[in-house]
């Protein structure tokens, strides 16, 4: 008798526990517990995905606040720099950033493709670029896409991480 009311208990548990899942689960194909399971690691899967997703715009995110962090030191290093002609202004608008960068042709080596070398360093999905040159000035217009809102504010953090990585160089 002992064993039939303990397998009658583990049945109501293992019920119980089905029913969690199918409240936690929020697309379920069938009612059977084969493709409530189905369902469930389907749902797992795409939640671990989002979280890589995630965790890297948050490391994006970090690495463009170091930026910030080092802002005093690095936008001294920049600006002392700069008196070299070297010029970049950054610009959010909606979900792109327009980037502007102005330095002498004598400058630097290949400024264009260090320029795509840093924003690519930056992870910074380039839309459109634009390069002219005028009286032995370089212009740079490029538009690229923010892979995350909280990049919003962050104008000038992007603006000292392209100084310091095209002076660096």
């Amino acid at each position: 008798m002992d064993n039939v009311e303990a397998e009658r208990q583990r049945r109501q548990n293992l019920n119980r526990r089905f029913y969690e899942l199918r409240s936690a689960v929020p697309k379920i194909s069938k009612m059977d517990k084969a493709s409530l399971l189905s369902d469930a690691v389907t749902y797992i899967n795409e939640l671990k995905a989002k979280n890589k997703e995630l965790e890297s715009k948050l490391q994006h995110v970090q690495n463009l606040s170091n930026c910030v962090t080092h802002g005093a030191a690095a936008d001294h290093y920049a600006k002392a720099n700069t008196g070299m002609g070297l010029v970049v202004e950054v610009k959010f608008v909606g979900s792109e950033a327009l980037i502007r960068v102005e330095c002498p042709n004598m400058m630097m080596n290949h400024p264009a493709a260090r320029l795509m070398d840093v924003l690519r360093d930056l992870q910074l999905q380039i839309h459109h670029a634009s390069i002219s040159s005028v009286k032995h000035l370089m212009l740079h217009d490029i538009v690229v896409g923010v892979p995350e809102q909280g990049f919003m504010t962050m104008e000038e953090a992007m603006r000292i991480a392209i100084l310091r990585r095209l002076l660096s160089n």
